[in-house]
């Protein structure tokens, strides 16, 4: 991907004349175990600031499905509470003004730990 003009970059898919911008990626594993609700809820991921624009892909590892619920800077849920990833399956999304990721686990009886992984990659202002 070219941008046309100079000090332009190509970050997601937009060109932009700005230089002030990070970009970083995280990779990391995790495990949820069973817990009565809202206890196996557990943040992945929460952004530094309003201007996080994030791409990632959470894969379920383990054997267990979980939900996940993704809210934008000023808290609005924009993907789930209810969206379910079953064991093997994964989630693939770009959001602009990312706030947080977030994983619910498994309720008793069930006796498995939920298991994923998250790579993701954020670009960001710094303030």
């Amino acid at each position: 991907m070219a941008c046309n003009s100079d000090n332009n970059s190509a970050i997601l898919g937009n060109c932009f004349n700005q230089t002030e911008y990070v970009k970083d990626q995280l990779c990391t594993q995790f495990t949820i175990a069973p817990a009565a609700a809202p206890d196996n809820t557990v943040v992945v991921y929460e952004a530094i600031n309003e201007s996080v624009v994030a791409s990632f892909v959470l894969r379920n590892t383990g054997t267990v499905p979980f939900t996940v619920t993704v809210t934008n800077a000023v808290g609005t849920d924009i993907i789930g509470p209810d969206l379910e990833i079953a064991p093997g399956e994964s989630l693939l999304r770009t959001v602009d003004n990312l706030g947080s990721i977030s994983i619910t686990g498994p309720i008793p009886p069930e006796t498995a730990s939920a298991k994923a992984e998250l790579d993701i990659v954020v670009r960001y202002t710094l303030n």
